[in-house]
């Protein structure tokens, strides 16, 4: 890891960025896979050249059968002839992906999880009955919504809070870093998106340094 003065710590050099963000970007996966692929394709050739008028028999029947499949399917037509080309250009590895994404795993295990997570938060993180016929009594609307996101995902409404508005993200950025220097037990961020810069690289530098403290 590199020091940078003014800009914390990061984890990758100069030049390195670029990279790391083109390997695994959409465009750069689909490449390796693609490249993959063409190399496991002539792997087979090479080996079992014997057999290669079966193969492509069997693969021209298989695209056949795609094909037929999917033009008798209900997918709107610019998805069907997307993955027409996909398979006809790719047979077996265009059917493999095509089923992938109708089974929809990926989504399913992520939505599994997710509801696991919220039953175990709600066992910990109760809603105050008190608060929120207090705030019944202020707003019904803003009530009713507010039971309905707690039941959507857990969470819960608080009083006796205190709230600091930051008109410009510089200044909540630099008391972030005094509450962050401040942390005595546990530190606790959330965000959507983290990548390298000035920002998440003296928020490392500080991160490091609590954590060799214990917090």
């Amino acid at each position: 890891m590199d020091n940078i003065e003014n800009t914390g710590i990061a984890l990758l050099k100069k030049g390195q960025k670029g990279l790391f963000h083109a390997l695994f970007s959409r465009l750069g996966l689909i490449l390796i896979l693609l490249i993959l692929q063409i190399g496991v394709l002539f792997g087979m050739f090479a080996k079992f050249e014997q057999f290669l008028p079966h193969f492509f028999g069997g693969t021209v029947l298989f695209s056949l059968i795609m094909v037929l499949f999917l033009l008798n399917s209900r997918h709107d037509p610019t998805a069907k002839i997307t993955w027409l080309v996909i398979i006809m250009l790719l047979p077996v590895f265009g059917a493999l992906l095509f089923l992938y994404t109708q089974s929809d795993v990926g989504h399913r295990a992520l939505k599994k999880r997710m509801n696991q997570l919220i039953r175990q938060t709600k066992e910990t993180i109760p809603q105050s009955e008190e608060v929120m016929d207090k705030l019944s009594e202020e707003n019904g609307a803003v009530s009713s919504l507010a039971r309905y996101i707690h039941r959507s995902g857990c969470y819960p409404v608080y009083d006796q809070t205190k709230i600091t508005y930051f008109p410009m993200g510089e200044n909540k950025f630099e008391e972030m870093l005094r509450q962050l220097e401040q942390a005595k037990h546990f530190i606790f961020m959330e965000y959507f998106i983290v990548d390298e810069g000035i920002m998440w690289g003296r928020i490392l530098e500080i991160l490091a340094k609590k954590a060799s403290e214990g917090v």
